[in-house]
């Protein structure tokens, strides 16, 4: 996730730089809106992240008795799964042969 912000950080610097100094719009632009792109993604991709590992962690009750990061409360054990398996409640159910 740093890579990434710092990545994002230095392609908004070369977009500024070239929009704004070197009169190159167009790719001044397209740097400036390729960092917002990338941060976005790794916003979506960490609170992702964060719901799955909430949901196949073991319960740990917190400090305050507050909410979770992912804004769930943990009362049930989870069972131990794979990341894979984070869809899993919204799959139908499988069908016995």
């Amino acid at each position: 996730m740093h890579i990434g912000t710092i990545a994002a950080f230095l392609m908004a610097l070369i977009g500024f730089v070239l929009g704004f100094f070197l009169a190159y719009s167009w790719l001044g632009t397209n740097f400036l809106l390729g960092s917002v792109a990338l941060l976005l993604f790794l916003i979506l991709r960490e609170s992702t992240l964060s719901h799955i590992r909430v949901r196949g962690s073991a319960p740990t009750p917190t400090p305050s008795g507050g909410r979770t990061h992912a804004g769930r409360r943990s009362n049930t054990p989870a069972p131990s799964l794979p990341a894979e398996a984070a869809n899993a409640e919204s799959s139908p159910p499988a069908t016995p042969k």
